[in-house]
C-alpha cells in the first residue's frame, strides 16, 4: 500500500518541468550569446549563402541559414551544401504534390466521363 501512497503524492508537474529543462540542448542557437566576432562571421556567411541561393528563395529563412551556419561551425561550404539539399528536397516535394494533384484531377475527370448517365426521373 505504501507504493500507492508514494505514487499518489508524486509531484508530476515538477518532474516534467525538470525533464523539460534537462532536455534542452547545450548547442541551441542563441545570437544574444555570441561574441561580436562570431556575429560578424555569421553575417558574412549568411551573405555568402544568400548570394548563391538567392536572398528571397521562399524555402529557407535567414534564421534557418544562421542556425545551419552555427551547426556547421561557420563553415560556408558545408552550409551551402545543406541549403542546396534542403531546396532540392522542397522543390521535389512540391513537384510531387503537383503531380499528385494533376493525377487526382485526371482520375476525377475520367470517372465522370465513364460514369453511367443519371436518370433525372429518380
Amino acid at each position: 500500500m505504501s507504493r500507492h501512497r508514494a505514487v499518489r503524492n508524486l509531484d508530476v508537474d515538477g518532474i516534467l518541468e525538470e525533464d523539460y529543462y534537462q532536455s534542452e540542448s547545450e548547442n541551441d542557437f542563441d545570437e544574444s550569446e555570441l561574441t561580436n566576432e562570431d556575429l560578424d562571421l555569421l553575417d558574412e556567411g549568411l551573405e555568402y549563402i544568400e548570394s548563391v541561393i538567392g536572398e528571397n528563395n521562399g524555402i529557407l529563412s535567414s534564421r534557418q541559414i544562421k542556425e545551419a551556419l552555427w551547426y556547421y561551425y561557420l563553415n560556408k561550404e558545408e552550409t551551402l551544401e545543406w541549403a542546396l539539399d534542403e531546396i532540392s528536397k522542397a522543390k521535389a516535394l512540391e513537384e510531387k504534390k503537383k503531380l499528385k494533384e494533376k493525377a487526382k484531377k485526371a482520375f476525377i475527370r475520367q470517372s465522370k466521363d465513364n460514369s453511367p448517365p443519371r436518370n433525372s426521373s429518380e
